[in-house]
């Protein structure tokens, strides 16, 4: 019998695929879509989370947030068939969304060049309402990694919090935004990945870019600069078929695993006149990790903890969300999460959330604070999209790895009408890795 150990451990992928659905009368829309996925460590199946993003049509601002399953069945030594599933939800830009929920059978054969591997093939995809459906064909990048064994050489990164706010802007005005953000480093360059919603004035608009740049340090100071690329929209952003691309810079101050950053840089829309400046505010913890089973010195075991719920608002106007969070940060009782909710269902098609959480759980209770920015499918749009939440909760164990996670919501407060109530029905999954 497999224990729960290594059933979760640690082979895994990050995907890349892209894909077209027809949206009568209007022209296709291009999707780019990220995932990561973790492998059965015996059969040739997996399942993970992906996020499905437009950059291609008039549709900027149409993101889905859902998960995916597939096999990958050996055809000869370096060729394999690959179906897979994805289910999502979300939507957005003023598209014909519907409850949002957005789904995706899909197959290539992927040829296998050392750790990666890049599959040609089609996909089908229909969303909610059945406007937008069609078939395409679909291309795919994947690359494995493998943390049962020992990584050649040890990963350091960073996770933060990002506020940003942009007084220079296309609409003029001043626009707040949220997010939470993430890097990689080598001995001089580093990749970064950003998520952001506007909770002032642009309420709808999110964005999702990565990064490629370079860093160098004196004592405790960090110095980085980097190239943008990727895409963003919603909230009446003129930001054509969604991709942005710009350029930034950030002056880090280290204490131990902890950072503050302040940052600065400018995004542009592509194919739009949409455009922001921005300063920036990072908080945030930086480790080095390796794979469960190192030993190296110095490295300790460790748990990344990641949750999967459903999330339903209660009442008239109520509806139901998909979402994940991350365990950013833990010390003793007090721990800081990053969490992102999509809907899918009441005609909600393009509400998305993002918000902090700051949990304290002396045991398999606990209570905890959100706060952050939600919009789109009626709510909050074009202004303000703020959100606060107290909720009480408890998360009990299943296994060693897997926690059942049921809670209350309470809405403090929201910029607009929004549902007072609601409860969340989550299961939690912790990952091992050893940190320095």
């Amino acid at each position: 019998m497999i224990g729960a150990s290594s059933a979760f451990g640690q082979l895994t992928s990050i995907n890349f695929d892209y894909l077209t659905v027809n949206e009568a009368p209007k022209e296709p829309i291009g999707f780019f879509g990220t995932g990561a996925s973790l492998h059965h460590p015996t059969l040739p199946v997996y399942g993970g989370i992906r996020l499905n993003n437009a950059a291609w049509g008039i549709r900027a601002g149409y993101y889905t947030f859902g998960y995916h399953a597939g096999a990958i069945l050996p055809l000869t030594g370096e060729l394999n068939l690959h179906p897979r599933l994805m289910f999502t939800s979300g939507g957005g830009a003023e598209s014909n969304d519907g409850s949002g929920w957005f789904i995706s059978p899909a197959f290539t054969v992927d040829k296998r060049i050392g750790e990666y591997t890049i599959g040609v093939g089609a996909q089908y995809s229909y969303v909610s309402t059945g406007v937008i459906t069609g078939s395409s064909a679909y291309f795919s990048l994947n690359k494995s990694i493998d943390f049962n064994v020992p990584l050649e050489r040890s990963s350091h990164v960073q996770l933060f919090t990002n506020t940003v706010l942009s007084n220079i802007n296309e609409r003029g005005s001043s626009i707040g935004f949220i997010g939470v953000g993430g890097r990689s480093f080598q001995d001089w360059t580093y990749q970064s990945v950003y998520l952001t919603a506007a909770v002032t004035d642009l309420g709808g608009y999110m964005d999702v870019y990565g990064g490629y740049g370079a860093w160098t340090q004196f004592g405790s100071v960090r110095l980085l600069g980097e190239l943008n690329l990727g895409t963003g929209g919603g909230g009446r952003a003129p930001a054509g078929g969604g991709i942005l691309y710009g350029a930034g810079s950030e002056v880090q101050f280290h204490t131990g695993q902890f950072l503050l950053g302040t940052s600065a840089g400018i995004l542009k829309s592509f194919d739009g006149p949409f455009y922001f400046s921005f300063v920036g505010l990072h908080l945030g913890t930086e480790l080095t990790f390796d794979s469960q089973n190192s030993n190296r010195s110095g490295f300790s075991p460790a748990d990344l903890l990641i949750e999967n719920s459903v999330r339903t608002y209660l009442g008239s106007s109520g509806f139901s969300n998909l979402g994940i969070a991350f365990q950013l940060y833990k010390e003793g009782w007090l721990s800081l999460r990053g969490e992102s909710y999509w809907a899918f269902t009441d005609g909600r098609g393009a509400y998305a959330e993002g918000l902090f959480g700051l949990r304290l759980q002396p045991g398999w209770a606990y209570v905890e604070a959100q706060i952050g920015a939600g919009a789109g499918g009626g709510i909050n749009l074009w202004n303000g999209a703020g959100l606060v939440f107290a909720n009480a909760g408890v998360d009990v164990p299943i296994t060693e790895r897997i926690s059942f996670n049921p809670k209350v919501i309470y809405n403090v407060y929201s910029t607009t009408a929004f549902p007072k109530w609601g409860y969340q029905l989550g299961l939690g999954y912790k990952i091992p890795f050893t940190k320095a």
